[in-house]
């Protein structure tokens, strides 16, 4: 049996983690894609080795950052308007 529950607020710190860290994945993925995709363009072309691996590290640590802020940002939003026009409606088994 299901019952229909609304989500009135969100912990912004622990939603910014979760975001965060979801991000940062998304940051790994980016960055193996880049890097398979500019092993590709010759050296030549103006893009350094050096960039390349550097964007392995960034593209990570700048998701995360980012998503982190954004997750954070979110929440607080969503728990202001969630006050006034009410909170998600979400169906929960017992």
């Amino acid at each position: 049996m299901s019952s229909i529950r609304s989500i009135s607020r969100i912990e912004p710190g622990q939603f910014a983690l979760v975001i965060g860290a979801t991000y940062a994945l998304l940051g790994i993925f980016f960055a193996i894609c880049f890097f398979l995709l500019s092993s590709f363009i010759p050296a030549s072309a103006g893009l350094p080795s050096m960039s390349r691996g550097l964007m392995i590290i960034l593209f990570p640590i700048m998701y995360g950052v980012f998503g982190y802020i954004g997750g954070f940002i979110g929440a607080m939003i969503y728990n202001l308007v969630s006050g006034t026009v009410g909170g998600i409606k979400v169906a929960v088994a017992d």
